[in-house]
């Protein structure tokens, strides 16, 4: 059931008007916008030296043994990165504050300017309601097995086709 939060606009003359926002399981198209915005946040990170920290951060355990490049953990973690990300919301907002409140916005549905425009403790209630209402975690394995799947299934299409060519010529 999609959790309500209020929002506070004012118009050009000063005047405030409140309405209410449902914040809901996440979208096909609000997916694509976060792996986009995620997208960013690891070229960042790759091309930036001092964002390593976040890195170090959320990956701490992995990058204890020293065995592991921050590189080699994006491209073997991605799953587990992006849920991280998503939930390490406050670490986004302190050393990539952009990307953060792109990424609240697109989750929450509700446009950047807007979200800008809020009290700090509104945007952390839209950040929980955000949290309470998707399931990131759940949602990246659902599309990872989906893909897998149908990888599977075209793999053996085409050793069918392969395997049948002799066959028809």
């Amino acid at each position: 059931m999609p959790t309500t939060v209020t929002l506070k606009k004012r118009d050009e003359e000063g005047n405030i008007t409140k309405h209410q926002h449902e914040i809901e399981d996440i979208d096909l198209l609000q997916f694509q916008k976060m792996m986009e915005i995620i997208k960013e946040v690891i070229q960042e990170l790759k091309n930036d030296d001092s964002l390593r920290e976040f890195l170090n951060e959320i990956f701490e355990d992995d990058l204890q043994t020293g065995e592991v490049e921050p590189e080699e953990i994006l491209k073997n973690k991605d799953a587990e990165f992006i849920m991280k990300a998503v939930n390490a919301f406050e670490t986004l907002a302190i050393k990539m504050p952009e990307q953060a409140f792109k990424l609240l916005s697109v989750l929450s549905g509700i446009e950047l300017p807007v979200l800008q425009k809020q009290k700090i403790i509104d945007v952390l209630d839209i950040y929980d309601a955000v949290v309470e209402e998707n399931d990131i975690e759940r949602l990246i394995k659902r599309i990872k097995k989906s893909l897998g799947t149908t990888a599977a299934k075209a793999k053996f299409l085409n050793l069918a086709r392969r395997a049948s060519a002799p066959i028809l010529q």
